[in-house]
């Protein structure tokens, strides 16, 4: 029962290293979502009329988890002290530890990853939420309540594993027999929070939904599937600092 609180300005990382906590068996609360939902599915749809409504739904959320022994990520800026507060306190009430993830006040790179992936906002609103999150930027510290600060990954290396012939023998339509040696690399990659997998196939359609399945049923780790949001090429091949795949080492 650990809650992770998250601080960080937009674009940073959060939302990749949440996903990635997601699947280590973490609850990842995120109040873009809770507006979104509250919202019919439109982001950027914040009322400040429905204010109560947000926060009484993220606050049920997390104390519900941690009440149900399961440990909670908080992913949202959080970049000044009052902010934090009243989740600290709920840690203290119904958590073991509270782990602060810094990302810091934010970059000038993180602005305009959020800016390429606007979600229908106007950059001249992210370059003024940016400014101010940064403005209001400060450090967590053990004096807040925090039991241990770690420092999120700054840079993120990035593995792209080929499904076919590496992560399953070859059986085209099909999927074969697992190969275990492969997947004992993966796992080991991805439980260090700075490496990244990305499953880099040919398939798609319904085949990469199988594929997809697969994955999940075997409890193979991965944090996405023919995609590297952190980077647009400008093609259809995904950027990584590595390729594995059945005519390589692996």
């Amino acid at each position: 029962m650990t809650l992770y609180i998250m601080t960080g300005n937009i674009g940073s990382g959060k939302s990749l290293l949440a996903s990635k906590l997601a699947k280590m068996g973490n609850i990842i609360v995120n109040m873009d979502s809770i507006q979104q939902m509250v919202g019919g599915g439109e982001y950027g749809s914040y009322d400040h009329n429905k204010k109560e409504i947000y926060q009484i739904t993220e606050m049920a959320a997390i104390e519900s988890a941690l009440m149900s022994n399961l440990s909670v990520v908080v992913d949202r800026t959080n970049m000044d002290i009052k902010r934090r507060a009243k989740f600290i306190d709920a840690g203290k009430k119904h958590a073991q530890e509270i782990i602060s993830i810094n990302f810091g006040e934010g970059t000038a790179y993180g602005l305009e990853r959020r800016c390429k992936n606007s979600h229908g906002v106007p950059r001249e609103t992210w370059e003024n939420v940016h400014a101010y999150m940064k403005k209001s930027y400060e450090p967590p510290s053990l004096e807040e309540g925090f039991d241990k600060l770690i420092e999120a990954p700054t840079k993120f290396k990035f593995h792209a594993f080929d499904f076919d012939g590496t992560i399953a023998k070859k059986d085209w339509p099909g999927i074969g027999e697992l190969l275990g040696c492969t997947v004992e690399k993966m796992t080991a990659l991805w439980e260090d929070l700075s490496n990244i997998i990305i499953i880099w196939s040919c398939r798609n359609g319904d085949y990469e939904n199988q594929m997809r399945a697969f994955l999940l049923k075997h409890k193979i780790p991965f944090d996405f599937i023919n995609e590297n949001p952190m980077f647009d090429p400008g093609g259809r091949k995904i950027f990584a600092h590595e390729y594995h795949d059945d005519r390589n080492a692996v």
